[in-house]
């Protein structure tokens, strides 16, 4: 059984992924799981508070790689955990808490337009933090995506009174800490397999989310209502597809291109992420394409230059 699961969680390595057209279509199915993302943390939080719905989500990812992670421990230097933490708090712990506590008070469709900005906080990190190069493309881009940023947040936002743009900082804060990660993956981890990056950071994690789900007894909560029910069944799907296997794929992806190309998937998810949300009923004005626009104008400037 193991063998069976290891060859469909290793299916990428059966694909060239030296050849552009894969790339590319790993990059739309990331955008589309993504995308969809969004809609399933608002679902989960119609039951669920948000840090409940983050501890869920990085306690059932685990678990759902747990196999594979405990197969390859042994094979983990000893120099590289430090990373993996980093990496698994920055890339899958804090974010999940972020966007959660964001999408309480701003549509789904909103959260994934500011997920876009990914690929800058990428950039900004690399050269403050890693010492990597970038030109005037590069310099534009990040003053363009985050004018796209403020526009969307100051402008497009604050006409919908639903909304609570304060909130928005949090998918932000979000998109920074992905910033991070990707640069430990790259230059950090980059001997390692994506499986093992993916499941030795979650695992880090585990302990801390885990003993939270059973302190505040949220899987008899779980269970406590068919509201629950159904909410505990969508964050589920958004774990196991949106992190496991997302995050795993994604890692594989950084590992065969580069970082800001990996990131780039943040180009197709807006779209996803607007589409679904005005299929379930979100009000999408034309502030929100004007502003991922001028976000996705300047991460292509950015990896530019």
């Amino acid at each position: 059984m193991y063998h069976l699961c290891s060859n469909l969680l290793n299916f990428p390595v059966t694909f060239d992924l030296k050849n552009k057209t894969w790339q590319y279509f790993i990059l739309f199915m990331l955008a589309a799981t993504w995308g969809s993302s969004f809609q399933l943390m608002k679902l989960g939080l119609r039951a669920f508070r948000p840090e409940e719905v983050a501890l869920l989500r990085v306690s059932i990812s685990f678990i759902a790689l747990s196999p594979f992670v405990f197969y390859h421990i042994k094979t983990i230097p000893r120099d590289k955990w430090k990373w993996l933490a980093a990496a698994g708090f920055l890339g899958n712990g804090i974010p999940a808490f972020m966007f959660a506590l964001g999408l309480t008070k701003i549509h789904g469709a909103m959260g994934g337009i500011l997920n876009a900005t990914a690929p800058l906080f990428t950039l900004i990190v690399g050269s403050v933090f890693f010492a990597s190069r970038f030109g005037k493309n590069a310099i534009w881009g990040i003053l363009i995506g985050l004018l796209g940023t403020a526009y969307l947040v100051f402008l497009a936002g604050n006409s919908d009174e639903e909304m609570d743009m304060i909130y928005a900082f949090f998918p932000l804060i979000g998109s920074l800490c992905y910033g991070f990660s990707s640069n430990i993956i790259k230059l950090k981890l980059k001997e390692l397999k994506p499986i093992i990056v993916t499941g030795a950071a979650l695992m880090m994690q585990a302990p801390f989310t885990i003993f939270f789900v059973l302190l505040l007894g949220i899987p008899s909560k779980a269970m406590s209502s068919p509201l629950h029910t159904e909410s505990f069944l969508y964050i589920c799907l958004l774990a196991v597809m949106g992190t496991s296997i997302a995050v795993l794929v994604f890692n594989y992806l950084i590992k065969h291109t580069t970082v800001l190309f990996a990131a780039s998937v943040t180009y197709l998810v807006p779209a996803f992420a607007m589409g679904i949300g005005f299929f379930v009923g979100e009000v999408i004005s034309i502030h929100y394409f004007i502003g991922m626009a001028i976000i996705i104008f300047g991460v292509w400037l950015t990896n530019k230059g």
